[in-house]
C-alpha cells in the first residue's frame, strides 16, 4: 500500500476567474449591442440617418485633421475627443475602400453610412467595455456573484443598449467616466486586499480618464468628486493635485481649441450652458421639475426595482461606512443635482448614475448571497427578477428595443404605404421634412443646416406621391402646423409623435406658458380642421393604437419607435 500523500487539489485562482467572467460579461453585453446596430443608417430611399445628431457629428468630425495636427472644428458644443475618433474611423473606412466611388459624389451617402456604422461600433465597444469597469469595481468590493448581478443589470439596462447603437458622445463619455470613478476607488485600501496600483497612479488614471471624459462630454470633469471624496476620507492631498492636473491636461489635449481656438469655443460653451438652462423648445415644456423628472428617465432607462435596490445597496453601503460607496454617493448627488436644476432632461443625462445604480445593486445582492440564510437567497430572487424587468426596464424593455431596432422603421413603413397607395396623388407635411418624416424621397432626412432652398427643391421634386409644404411668398415666415396646407387639400397629410411632442400636453392645458401660446393655438386650429376634412387611414407602428408604448414616452428613445399618423382627405359629400 502506498504511502505517498495524495497530489494537491488545485486551487482557483480568483484573478483568472474574474478576468474570464468579465471577458464573459463583456462579450454578452457587445452582443446584445451589436443586434439592431445597423438601425435607421442612410439607404437607397433614404439616404440620411434616422438619427438627426449623427448627421452633425459626422460633418463636424469631418472639420478634424489629425493628418495636419488639426484638432479644433469650431464646434465646441461638445469636447472634441469623439469627433476627433469619428474622423480617424472615416479615413479608416475609406483607406480600406469604403470611400465614394462616382465622381459626382451621388454614392456619398453610402461611404457616410458606413462612416456612422463605425462611430456606432465604438459606441457598442464603449458600452460593453462600461459593463467590463462595473464588474471589476464590484469584484473589489463583493464576491462574484454579487459583481456579476451588477455588471448584467447594466449590460440589460434599456437606454444603455439603445443608445450604444449610435453614434453619438454620450456612452463613450460615461464609460471614461467610469474608468475614473475605477480608478479613483482604487486608492481605498483594504486591509486584507493591499492596493493593485500605488495611489499616486491611480489618481493619475483617475485624473487622465476624468479629462477624457470631459473632452468627450464636459459633464465628465465631475468625476473628479469621487476622486476629491477619496481623497478626504483617507487624507492624501498629494493624488487629488495629481489628479486634478492630469484631467486638466487631457482635456486641453482632446479639446484644444479650448486654447487655440478660445472666442468660439466660449461661445459655443456658454449656448450650451444657457441652452440647458432655458429648455428645448417644446419637448420638455410643462414636464415636471428636472429632479423629478430624471427620476423617471432611471426608471424607463434602468428599471424601477433596479432602481430602488441600487439605492438600497448603496444606503446600506454608507450606513456601514465603506468609504468608496461614500464617494460613489457624493458623485451621484452632485451629478443629479447638476442635471435636475436643467431644464433640458435627455434620457442620456442619467447614463453617468447608472454605473453607480449598478454598483449598489450588485454589492447588495452580493451581500445577500453572502448570508446563505433564507433572507439572502431572497434578496438574491429578488435580483434576478429586477434584472428580468419585473416592474419595467432590464431585459424586458430592452428586448422590445432591440425588436424595434431589428424591425422596420415606422417612417420607412409610413413611406411605402404612402407610395403604394398615394400614387398620383399629393402628401401634405406639417412641418419641413426631417428625420421624423415618411420616406418619401431620398432626401427627405436632410438636417436643418442644408439650405432650405436645397432641401425644398428636393421635397418639390417628388412626384409618386407628390409632397407638399405651404410655403409663403417669404420662406423665412414659414412655419408648422399651418392651416394654409389644409387649404390647398393635400389628399393625405402625415405627421409623426415628433411632429407634435409637447403640442399634445399643452393642448390640454389651461395654463399654457405665454411663449407657447401661439403655437399651441395653431396646433388646435389645424387639429380641429383635419378632424373635420380626413379620416385617419393608418397608423405606424399599429401598436401604436392601443396607445403610446415604453419606448414612445422619452425624447430620445422615441428615436427608435416614433408613432406616424396618415389622413386621408373625405369625400367632398362627407366635408361639412
Amino acid at each position: 500500500m502506498s504511502t505517498e500523500a495524495p497530489p494537491p487539489v488545485p486551487t482557483e485562482d480568483p484573478r483568472r476567474t474574474a478576468l474570464g467572467w468579465g471577458a464573459a460579461l463583456f462579450a454578452f453585453a457587445l452582443l446584445i449591442r451589436w443586434a439592431g446596430i445597423d438601425w435607421g443608417l442612410p439607404n437607397a430611399d433614404r439616404h440620411w440617418s434616422l438619427h438627426p445628431d449623427e448627421p452633425v457629428v459626422f460633418a463636424y468630425s469631418q472639420r478634424v485633421e489629425p493628418a495636419k495636427l488639426d484638432f479644433t472644428p469650431g464646434f465646441y458644443n461638445y469636447g472634441t475627443l469623439y469627433l476627433t475618433l469619428n474622423r480617424v474611423a472615416a479615413d479608416m473606412v475609406s483607406a480600406y475602400g469604403g470611400g465614394p466611388k462616382q465622381a459626382d459624389g451621388s454614392d456619398a451617402w453610402e461611404w457616410v453610412g458606413r462612416v456612422h456604422a463605425a462611430g456606432r461600433a465604438m459606441s457598442a465597444f464603449a458600452g460593453a467595455g462600461l459593463v467590463w469597469v462595473v464588474f471589476a469595481l464590484l469584484r473589489r468590493w463583493t464576491n462574484l456573484t454579487g459583481a456579476a448581478f451588477g455588471a448584467t443589470a447594466l449590460a440589460l439596462a434599456p437606454g444603455l443598449v439603445v443608445h450604444s447603437r449610435f453614434q453619438t458622445v454620450d456612452v463613450l463619455a460615461t464609460f471614461l467616466l467610469a474608468l475614473s470613478l475605477f480608478f479613483a476607488l482604487e486608492l481605498v485600501p483594504r486591509e486584507s486586499d493591499p492596493p493593485p496600483i500605488a495611489p499616486d497612479r491611480a489618481a493619475l488614471l483617475a485624473g487622465l480618464f476624468a479629462g477624457l471624459s470631459a473632452g468627450t462630454k464636459y459633464t465628465g470633469v465631475l468625476a473628479l468628486v469621487a476622486l476629491g471624496a477619496v481623497c478626504l476620507g483617507t487624507r492624501r492631498w498629494r493624488p487629488l493635485a495629481l489628479g486634478a492636473g492630469v484631467a486638466a491636461a487631457a482635456f486641453l489635449v482632446t479639446t484644444p481649441g479650448a486654447v487655440l481656438d478660445g472666442g468660439k469655443f466660449w461661445a459655443d460653451f456658454g449656448y450650451e450652458m444657457a441652452h440647458t438652462s432655458t429648455g428645448h423648445g417644446l419637448v420638455f415644456a410643462g414636464t415636471a421639475p428636472g429632479f423629478l423628472f430624471h427620476l423617471g428617465n432611471l426608471v424607463l432607462g434602468f428599471g424601477t426595482l433596479l432602481t430602488l435596490l441600487g439605492v438600497v445597496g448603496l444606503v446600506q453601503a454608507v450606513r456601514e461606512k465603506a468609504v468608496w460607496a461614500v464617494a460613489l454617493v457624493l458623485f451621484a448627488l452632485v451629478y443629479f443635482l447638476v442635471i435636475g436644476r436643467a431644464e433640458v432632461k435627455f434620457l442620456r443625462y442619467v447614463f453617468p448614475l447608472l454605473p453607480v445604480l449598478a454598483v449598489g445593486f450588485g454589492w447588495w445582492v452580493g451581500k445577500g448571497q453572502a448570508r446563505g440564510d433564507l433572507r439572502g437567497k431572497g434578496v438574491v430572487v429578488l435580483g434576478i427578477l429586477a434584472v428580468g424587468g419585473l416592474l419595467g426596464g432590464g431585459a424586458g424593455l430592452t428586448a422590445v428595443a432591440t425588436q424595434a431596432m431589428s424591425l422596420g422603421d415606422p417612417r420607412d413603413e409610413a413611406g411605402r404605404w404612402l407610395k403604394e397607395n398615394a400614387k398620383g396623388q399629393t402628401v401634405g407635411l406639417v412641418s419641413d421634412p426631417w428625420f421624423m418624416s415618411p420616406t418619401l424621397f431620398p432626401e427627405v432626412g436632410a438636417p436643418r443646416w442644408v439650405p432650405f432652398e436645397t432641401r425644398d427643391s428636393a421635397m418639390r421634386a417628388a412626384t409618386d406621391p407628390r409632397v407638399v409644404r405651404f410655403v409663403p411668398p417669404n420662406p423665412d415666415e414659414r412655419f408648422d402646423w399651418d392651416t394654409r396646407l389644409l387649404d390647398e387639400g393635400p389628399d393625405f397629410v402625415a405627421y409623426s409623435s415628433f411632429d407634435t411632442e409637447g403640442l399634445d400636453r399643452l393642448a390640454g392645458s389651461t395654463n399654457v406658458p405665454a411663449e407657447f401660446r401661439l403655437q399651441i393655438d395653431r396646433f388646435r386650429a389645424f387639429s380641429q380642421r383635419l378632424q373635420a376634412e380626413y379620416d385617419l387611414a393608418q397608423v405606424f407602428p399599429p401598436e401604436a393604437l392601443l396607445g403610446p408604448g415604453p419606448l414612445s414616452q422619452v425624447h430620445d428613445l422615441m428615436y427608435v419607435r416614433p408613432t406616424l399618423w396618415v389622413w386621408k382627405r373625405k369625400p367632398p359629400s362627407a366635408t361639412p
